[in-house]
């Protein structure tokens, strides 16, 4: 017992050196470690995987240069009574993760990264061992060239760890099916519409999930696609060129203008950047997918925010899709600038708003549908209207008497009846009184109208005439059409009528005939 304390003790002396105090563990929770990045001073001596780093081979990380492999040097005294423990790495993306730990000349080494492992692992998570009372020595080495600025090392009990890691696999799984389903959903769309929108939606959302799928390993264990600059930072390029090509479809910004030309600038730069990039070194591709990733969420929210000003209802939805991913850009930015994180696990977060961006564009492209078919709907209102009475005209009657003739000759109505009325003394009104007095007199009989016919099947189809369908003959109240009249000061105006009944006439041209010849002799009648 005394020799294993005093070979602790050892242990922590020699690693004072680089750590001035070990990392305590005095309860079962998860712990952010706070340790600087170094790296060695000779990279040949890393080609033994084996082989551990000693202090006066570690120097800081220089702040230029390529970050491909980083070591982290940390002791660690455990006086809890979990003995397995694990190393989580997030903010960055790894190729391997090694770890080794010491404990009185005990020596482990585990790994893990870009590969496969049973049953389904996601994660690039590490397990040690942590004997309770005990110190031990921790080295990790990060190994990728796609290494992150400020990687973030946290140690998590196995008591807490596998609720943990089902989360996080779920969280990839759910947020990756769900952009994939809505990227099917959006294509299917694009037949019945022929709606170029869903398209560029579809092509703009695949890509980012080919991307997405890649950086969280789901590629590796379904197709077994290895980790690669074309595979992670390319698609992402081409995705932002066809998500502004959505923008110019779904904005409907015009299709000569200066602002549509401009887009279609930035879109191609963005596939050329993203090919060139794979010429680059995979760092500096990354800094340039930082900073076109920036630009075009600029460019996507302007453009959005141009046109909700202009009164595009449908920008409101993009607006939002894209201020949430923009703000968490931005408080991404602040982190690095400011030299730590804000984020647990930036990547994962990144994808969830890649979703939520996902799913509000989807929202935007069924907004519109519903907005161009209400301004549809009210377009054909307005073609079927009467401006000065607000009654159906002459477009809506012929499509509704054919459809009414439609219905007896399938046997849905037994008989219907059309009905005739010109309004006299229009012309001596408009005469005498004006224009002004003579649209107030059809007004006032559209009203009388749309009362006797209970508000139904009442249409203008001219000046002074107008004409009525129903399923049975009105029974006219001419007596309060005469007192209106009177009383609104139109004492000499009166209505002329004549129906016809379908069964009688066979025919609509002749229904249409028998009615306007009725109406005409009691118009011409000494009544």
């Amino acid at each position: 017992m005394w020799i294993s304390a005093l070979l602790s003790a050892l242990c922590l002396l020699v690693s004072s050196f680089t750590q001035a105090a070990p990392v305590e563990l005095k309860q079962a929770e998860q712990y952010y470690l706070s340790v600087e990045a170094q790296t060695v001073r000779d990279s040949a001596l890393e080609n033994d995987p084996l082989w551990i780093p000693g202090r006066d081979q570690l120097i800081p990380v220089p702040d230029a240069g390529l970050r491909t492999s980083l070591w982290y040097r940390f002791d660690v005294l455990n006086t809890t009574k979990v003995q397995t423990w694990y190393l989580l790495t997030t903010n960055t993306l790894l190729a391997e993760v090694h770890v080794y730990t010491v404990n009185a000349g005990d020596e482990h080494h585990t790994r893990n990264g870009y590969y496969r492992r049973f049953p389904f692992d996601l994660s690039n998570n590490v397990s040690l061992k942590l004997p309770p009372n005990k110190a031990v020595s921790v080295w990790v080495k990060l190994d990728s060239p796609y290494v992150s600025q400020q990687p973030l090392i946290s140690l998590m009990p196995d008591t807490l760890y596998p609720q943990h890691h089902f989360n996080y696999t779920s969280m990839i799984l759910i947020a990756i099916g769900a952009m994939l389903a809505l990227v099917l959903y959006n294509a299917f769309l694009y037949y019945p519409t022929r709606d170029s929108s869903f398209i560029w939606y579809a092509t703009y959302q695949l890509l980012c999930t080919f991307a997405w799928a890649m950086h969280f390993k789901v590629m590796l264990y379904c197709f077994d696609i290895p980790l690669d600059p074309s595979t992670l930072y390319l698609p992402f390029f081409i995705a932002g060129a066809a998500s502004l090509m959505f923008a110019i479809s779904f904005l409907k910004l015009p299709h000569r203008g200066w602002i549509t030309l401009l887009v279609r600038a930035c879109a191609i730069a963005m596939v050329i950047f993203g090919l060139l990039g794979l010429v680059l070194p995979v760092a500096y591709y990354q800094w340039l997918l930082g900073i076109c990733t920036y630009a075009w969420i600029s460019i996507m929210l302007g453009l959005g925010i141009w046109r909700l000003n202009k009164g595009y209802r449908p920008a409101r939805i993009y607006v939002a899709g894209f201020g949430i991913m923009g703000t968490y850009f931005l408080f991404t930015l602040a982190g690095n600038l400011a030299d730590t994180s804000l984020f647990d696990n930036q990547l994962l977060w990144a994808l969830w708003m890649q979703l939520i961006d996902a799913i509000a564009l989807a929202l935007a492209l069924a907004d519109r549908i519903n907005f161009l078919r209400k301004s549809r709907q009210h377009a054909d209102k307005r073609a079927s209207t009467d401006q000065l009475t607000g009654l159906p005209n002459r477009t809506a009657f012929e499509r509704d008497i054919r459809a009414w003739e439609a219905y007896y000759s399938e046997g849905i109505i037994q008989d219907f009846f059309l009905t005739f009325i010109d309004v006299d003394g229009l012309k001596r009104v408009n005469d005498q009184h004006g224009h002004n007095e003579g649209d107030r007199l059809l007004s006032l009989v559209a009203q009388w109208l749309s009362r006797q016919s209970q508000q139904q099947n009442v249409y203008r189809i001219g000046g002074d005439e107008f004409v009525l369908l129903s399923r049975k003959q009105i029974q006219w109240n001419l007596t309060s059409l005469h007192k209106l009249l009177t009383t609104e000061g139109f004492p000499k105006s009166d209505i002329s009528i004549g129906t016809s009944s379908y069964s009688e006439s066979g025919s609509r041209s002749t229904l249409l005939k028998l009615a306007d010849e009725r109406m005409y002799a009691i118009k011409h009648s000494n009544r």
